[in-house]
């Protein structure tokens, strides 16, 4: 079995607020904000396994800050940790005026064929000491997962 490595899947998203995206209250709507998110790591899903794949689960979704119309944001994400047919991806939103996290969340892909039937996906491989940090957390966050039934 093939192992890809937690960089092979990094993807990047810059995006400008526009009016569109605000809330009754002036500031991003967290639902835009999610949508956003969740397509940025279905791309990094994709990277890693070169395969279709459906979103399955968010976890730990949490808003740090407020967004304006304006704003220069860049979305990142990476797949931390596969199990036999998941991908679990950290994304992180952060301000390109200040490099301030914005907000962060863990989406949990299936992957699937060409019918939509789940299939097998490779291993991700963690290098660096900050990889094998966000992949003990992740491995942390499904056993909780998987322990709440």
């Amino acid at each position: 079995m093939a192992h890809a490595t937690i960089q092979h899947s990094e993807f990047s998203h810059a995006y400008k607020v526009v009016a569109s995206d605000l809330n009754q209250y002036g500031v991003m709507h967290g639902g835009r904000l999610l949508t956003l998110c969740d397509e940025v790591g279905y791309v990094s899903a994709c990277k890693h396994d070169n395969h279709g794949c459906l979103t399955r689960a968010v976890h730990q979704a949490r808003f740090h800050r407020a967004v304006q119309q304006g704003d220069n944001l860049v979305f990142r994400a990476r797949v931390g940790l596969t199990g036999h047919s998941s991908l679990w991806v950290f994304v992180e939103v952060i301000s390109g005026e200040d490099d301030q996290c914005i907000m962060d969340a863990v989406f949990v892909f299936a992957a699937i064929d060409a019918y939509r039937k789940i299939r097998h996906v490779p291993a991700v491989r963690a290098e660096s000491d900050e990889e094998k940090e966000l992949q003990a957390s992740l491995k942390r966050m499904r056993d909780q997962v998987l322990a709440q039934g």
